[in-house]
């Protein structure tokens, strides 16, 4: 799904880990397995990647990595997967929702200090970079791969945080080898594919599922 359309899988993918991960685990979990499928993605397409965009990201990803890292530290990861859902719903529904946070002249900058930032506490925060590149008028390819690498970058970062802390996935390894092997087939079928499927049916698809799905999380959480 993200090889086609630049967003939704790693969405999907955490919204449906609950109940299989637990609550502390949840967000290296899907870091480690999201860093194979943007990697695959990215190399899978290489020649596409907008290097320029990456430099400035990366910029701001350090200093978002170090800002993210403070804050696990005074989270109850027990509740983690509400401020996913709530990214998830954000992201959905509201994708401007950062845009009055962000300077023009240094977007990728800021996304990527919001982007890593939050990223490290809630999980999933990718639409920010692919919404700022649709408007900046990159092309499909050019979206779905420079938000592979940025988001390589995050999930890094996130997985780097969570080991400072001491929160240990070990016993998650053969889970993680699985989904691993799954993402790196589904970057190859989606970038095969991505020029054969109409975007606007799928985003509008898309847009609903994630909304089921964090729901759903926000239930699991609570009750």
């Amino acid at each position: 799904m993200t090889a086609v359309t630049g967003v939704g899988g790693g969405l999907i993918l955490i919204a449906l880990m609950p109940g299989f991960v637990s609550a502390a685990a949840l967000i290296p979990v899907h870091a480690v397995v999201q860093l194979t499928s943007n990697v695959s993605r990215a190399a899978f397409a290489y020649r596409s990647i907008h290097w320029p965009y990456v430099g400035l990201f990366l910029t701001g990803s350090i200093l978002g990595g170090v800002l993210g890292w403070q804050l696990i530290r005074f989270i109850n990861l027990d509740y983690i997967t509400l401020l996913v859902a709530l990214f998830m719903l954000l992201s959905v529904w509201l994708p401007q929702w950062a845009n009055w946070l962000l300077g023009r002249h240094s977007e990728m900058f800021g996304i990527g200090v919001v982007q890593t930032g939050l990223g490290t506490v809630g999980g999933v925060t990718g639409p920010l970079a692919t919404a700022s590149l649709i408007r900046r008028g990159c092309g499909r390819d050019q979206v779905v791969t420079t938000t592979a690498v940025q988001m390589s970058l995050t999930h890094l970062t996130k997985i780097i945080a969570f080991s400072a802390v001491g929160v240990s996935i070990a016993g998650y390894w053969l889970l993680i080898v699985a989904m691993s092997v799954g993402v790196v087939i589904g970057s190859w079928l989606g970038t095969h594919s991505r020029a054969r499927l109409d975007e606007r049916l799928f985003a509008r698809i898309t847009s609903f599922l994630l909304t089921v799905l964090a729901v759903r999380m926000i239930y699991i959480t609570l009750v």
